[in-house]
């Protein structure tokens, strides 16, 4: 059975979606966040937030922001794990907590040698693991991985002396010696196919700038690229539908009738925390995805595009039961093993709607109700 309710009390769909597109009418700012569900639902939301001014972010925004600050203000070379599976033969990995976002890629990775290209084909694989720590996971036995104990606030001044160590540069004391940063330029240097591989997550904007501009130097000479780590929410997928339907990534608004970008302004966290967003469309429609009340529930109203059974300590204005985004329907989710976006089969059934038919529900509700 289809569920619904407004202030507590059940409703049919239909009335909570008119509901909610009256109270988006007399809001001042909504923000559309959470988008922890498949393409089809972040296509539906970034329409919604089109004809309801309103804002859009990210319920995981933050892990990976540093990653899209980089990719907007200097560009970065990204590689599918595919193509670094069979073509990598020397592998930076940065940071102790490299793989803990997605704990299976390391098997996907490195369970053989690389298989194609003509300086890799055939060799080994080796890896230097910088800020590695007693914690970090052991790798498959494919490939030879050597840590570099480094402090993982350390790890940007390690960047940095390499770059410089590439470009001839002089450069003064930090985390570990002057020879041994000359030794792991060279071998990064040395690299058929290389790759560094990250967590966005446990890096600042900075740093993973610097691995950026790593990773531009030593494309001079041999090919190198690089891997962010994501985990299963759907940020990467959010960030990447909103830059290419708004031509902005996530922390957008339609505010002032046109996309308006900016990471700090539009955060959702700190537009409810300042009271410039008066109201929430909230959505958490994922399997395996157990974020669905945000930590500043109560602070604002709240329409709720959730699974069922989905309690809350704080009871939303308005909710609608959905069904889960890789489960309960088909959809398209973002694969970080395979790097792109898959189509997922319904692996249960469901008589609950997908979050993307409420939301689109939602916005032709309300734009027959916009004044012209």
């Amino acid at each position: 059975m289809r569920k619904a309710w407004i202030e507590g009390r059940p409703v049919s769909m239909e009335e909570a979606v008119r509901a909610t597109a009256d109270r988006i009418g007399r809001s001042r700012l909504p923000v559309i966040t959470g988008l922890t569900t498949d393409l089809a639902g972040i296509h539906a939301a970034i329409a919604l937030c089109r004809v309801a001014g309103g804002a859009i972010d990210h319920a995981g925004s933050g892990e990976i922001y540093s990653l899209i600050s980089a990719l907007r203000d200097g560009g970065m070379m990204l590689g599918a794990p595919a193509e670094i599976r069979r073509r990598a033969d020397r592998v930076l990995i940065v940071g102790p907590n490299a793989f803990d976002r997605a704990p299976d890629l390391p098997q996907f990775l490195f369970s053989n040698g690389p298989d194609l290209g003509g300086r890799t084909k055939g060799g080994g694989r080796q890896a230097l693991w910088l800020g590695a720590s007693s914690n970090s996971p052991t790798l498959p036995n494919a490939v030879t991985v050597e840590p570099i104990d480094c402090p993982p606030d350390r790890i940007i001044d390690v960047l940095a002396m390499i770059r410089a160590a590439l470009a001839g540069h002089r450069f003064g004391d930090g985390p570990l010696p002057e020879k041994r940063v000359g030794e792991i330029a060279a071998w990064l240097k040395g690299a058929g196919f290389g790759c560094a591989i990250f967590s966005p997550a446990a890096m600042d904007g900075l740093s993973v700038e610097m691995l950026a501009g790593l990773v531009f130097d030593l494309n001079a000479e041999t090919r190198f690229t690089s891997l962010p780590v994501f985990g299963p929410d759907q940020a990467c997928a959010a960030a990447l539908a909103t830059t290419w339907s708004m031509g902005f990534p996530l922390r957008t608004s339609f505010a002032r009738g046109f996309p308006d970008h900016d990471p700090q302004m539009f955060e959702a966290g700190r537009l409810v925390a300042s009271g410039e967003a008066d109201l929430a469309i909230h959505v958490a429609a994922l399997a395996g995805a157990n974020i669905a009340e945000p930590e500043w529930a109560g602070r604002v109203p709240v329409v709720a595009v959730t699974a069922p059974g989905d309690a809350w300590t704080h009871t939303p204005e308005i909710g609608f039961e959905v069904a889960l985004a890789g489960r309960d329907h088909d959809g398209a989710l973002f694969d970080g093993t395979f790097g792109g976006f898959v189509p997922v089969p319904a692996s249960a059934e469901s008589d609950a709607p997908p979050s993307a038919e409420i939301l689109s529900a939602i916005a032709a509700a309300l734009g027959e109700a916009a004044p012209c």
